[in-house]
Parts: structure tokens; C-alpha cells; sequence
């Protein structure tokens, strides 16, 4: 066998890989990978996912998520198929499923989260905790619409319903839920 490279390799100018754990937020990925597997403890099975990002500073980037399809822990399973069902819709897939390939390269929005090891025996890693729809998409009929937390000042006036001096909440992503507002 031979062991000779085709060209010369030379370690000092190349990149290596990160597996740093990307910053918590919202990315838009695509599924390049998707299998159903059995754990170790043969137990269930879940659907295993290959999340590459899309857009923005860490495109190419990949990320591995399982899906709990079916399992003992009645908890577990419906966890899972909660969070399959929320795939089927970021997805568009509408119909009736038994193959993970009607998943692959079509686009989402995923929320990152850091997940920490409690013992320290690992580094920490990404954990995705929503997918979401590429476009939010309009509320069904008979569905409830979310409303702004303040009105809107009529025109001609600006009336407030807050009491005089109190602090305005914070509005848009990241900021704390006005019911978490210190009074």
C-alpha cells in the first residue's frame, strides 16, 4: 500500500476545525443528514439530524440533534413528537411520513442554546431548542393573534396607559418579558 501524499501537506498553513460551540441565537440551517437509529440502550429509536447553517458568519458550520421517535419513557415520546411536528410545519411537510428523507436541504430557522456537562466531564455544546419556519407564517382563522404589549398612541394625542414614572419594558428578542419587569 503506498503511503507516499499526492503533494507535499504542510500543517502551518491550513486552518484546523472548530468545535467550539456556536453562539446562542437563531440560524437559518438546512438538514444535510437525516437516519433513524436505535440508542445504545436499545430502547425506542430517534431520528438522527445533521443541521448545516446557511447564512451568515458561520455557514458550512454543522450541528447534531436527535429526535425521540419512539421510547419506553412516555415523557421522552412525546417531547419528541412534539418536536417533529414542529419540524413537519418549519418544513411545509404536510403529509402523512415514514422516511427522514423528506427532510433533507430544505431551509429553517433554528434556536441554538449552549447545553452545559452538570459533571464537567465534557465541553459544552449546542442544543437545538425551537424550529421555526423560515417565514413566520399568518395565523389560521379562529386562531389567536398576538397583540402588541402597548397600544399604539391615537393620532392627534400621545396617551399612555402606563401609571406616570413607570419604566417602559423593554421590547424586541433577548429582552426580559415585561412580566419579569421589576416593580
Amino acid at each position: 500500500m503506498p503511503t507516499e501524499f499526492p503533494e507535499i501537506f504542510d500543517p502551518g498553513t491550513q486552518g484546523g476545525n472548530s468545535w467550539d460551540p456556536l453562539p446562542a441565537g437563531v440560524y437559518v440551517a438546512q438538514i444535510v443528514e437525516a437516519s433513524v437509529l436505535r440508542p445504545k440502550s436499545g430502547d425506542g429509536c430517534y431520528l438522527a439530524i445533521t443541521w448545516k447553517i446557511a447564512e451568515g458568519e458561520y455557514v458550512g458550520r454543522e450541528l447534531w440533534d436527535r429526535i425521540t421517535l419512539t421510547h419506553s419513557n412516555e415523557q421522552a415520546q412525546t417531547i419528541g413528537r412534539k418536536t417533529l411536528k414542529d419540524l413537519c410545519v418549519a418544513l411545509d411537510v404536510n403529509e402523512q411520513i415514514n422516511d427522514a428523507e423528506v427532510f433533507l436541504f430544505k431551509l429553517a430557522r433554528i434556536r441554538l442554546g449552549i447545553e452545559e456537562d452538570k459533571q464537567g466531564l465534557y465541553p459544552d455544546k449546542n442544543k437545538v431548542s425551537r424550529i421555526l419556519p423560515l417565514e413566520p407564517k399568518p395565523p389560521e382563522p379562529g386562531q389567536p393573534v398576538n397583540l402588541p404589549l402597548e397600544p399604539k398612541p391615537v393620532s392627534g394625542g400621545s396617551a399612555s396607559t402606563a401609571a406616570p414614572g413607570a419604566p417602559k419594558p423593554a421590547a424586541g428578542p433577548g429582552a426580559p418579558a415585561p412580566w419579569h419587569a421589576k416593580r
